[in-house]
């Protein structure tokens, strides 16, 4: 019964909060937009503050340059799931964890740990790869990881976020070393090297870790897998050769010129003196094809795995009852 000058209100139903949102598949394009916006930027703030000689927008130079590339291949990666489980707050914190506890506590223990004889290498790559797939760990404790290409994307989110902090951190080492003369002509160098070889690196190492570590999942745990195993020694390795190859490349060039072969491992070589031209020809041709047979290893490693991950079965859901059918 209604009294009057009273409302009636219908009590509605009490809701429990909602937990994190999956991430919606970013549009396909988007990676080329920030690419192409981001090389502009880039290039536009490095002419003005070249012409100004102002040097408080040498950071926006380091910071554009060294961002560009991981930023575009996370949006790249986050294109490509339709139906991922990841969320906004694990791709976050997986970019920028790595690129700050990642980073620094990588060189806290390269610093002290890593050894100067036989191993380095190794060593830094076990170090690198084992903290970011910590970090992996991490992030998908409050997520669904029983898909591998969750994984691989949520990976190379985290590595590029590594990728991106440690190479801000050459940028500025550069221009310590070579001081206000060249500034910004010398730091777009570091920072289109890196750039150049950024997808092949960090983010397609801890790509294929993540989509390991995924892939190991049974009854919603991670375990440890022959295949977990096998990534994690293999990414270790194409670290650890990567690291090798400036070296490697010094060696060749040389033995080739004619100054002798000096084999050792770690080879951490550097020049010394001037090389002649042959040396330094048989330098660039060396250290160059060694980079690309470790990229194109790694990168068709990726593909074959991306391609062999299978999209877990849809939870089923219970069938709706039929309406009676009304008698005529």
């Amino acid at each position: 019964m209604d009294l009057p000058g009273f409302e009636t209100f219908a009590a509605s139903p009490v809701t429990a909060p909602a937990g994190p949102r999956r991430m919606e598949r970013l549009p396909t394009q988007l990676w080329k937009h920030l690419l192409a916006g981001g090389a502009a930027v880039w290039l536009f703030a490095a002419a003005i503050t070249e012409i100004t000689g102002d040097d408080i927008l040498i950071p926006t130079v380091i910071v554009v340059g060294s961002f560009l590339v991981p930023v575009t291949l996370a949006a790249f990666a986050l294109s490509r799931r339709a139906d991922g489980q990841l969320t906004i707050e694990a791709v976050v914190f997986g970019f920028l964890a790595a690129g700050t506890l990642g980073v620094v506590t990588t060189a806290l223990l390269e610093t002290y740990v890593v050894p100067a004889a036989a191993g380095t290498f190794i060593a830094v790559g076990v170090i690198e790869e084992t903290a970011k797939g910590v970090l992996v760990l991490v992030i998908a404790r409050g997520l669904r990881h029983d898909h591998a290409r969750d994984g691989m994307v949520l990976g190379a989110v985290v590595g590029a976020g590594f990728a991106a902090f440690e190479s801000s951190g050459y940028a500025l080492q550069t221009m310590l070393d070579h001081g206000r003369g060249q500034a910004v002509i010398d730091i777009m160098e570091t920072e289109a090297t890196r750039a150049m070889l950024a997808p092949f690196g960090h983010i397609l190492w801890t790509a294929l870790l993540g989509g390991a570590l995924f892939a190991s999942t049974r009854g919603g745990r991670f375990t440890v897998t022959r295949g977990l195993v096998l990534t994690f020694v293999g990414v270790v390795t194409l670290h650890a050769l990567w690291d090798e190859t400036y070296g490697w490349a010094i060696m060749i060039g040389q033995g080739v010129a004619g100054a002798g072969w000096d084999v050792i491992w770690p080879n951490a070589q550097a020049w010394i003196e001037t090389p002649t031209a042959s040396a330094r020809l048989w330098f660039n041709v060396s250290y160059d094809v060694l980079l690309a047979l470790n990229a194109l290893v790694g990168s068709v490693w990726l593909a074959i795995t991306w391609r062999r991950a299978v999209t877990p079965e849809p939870e089923a859901r219970p069938a709706r009852p039929r309406r009676p059918v009304a008698s005529r």
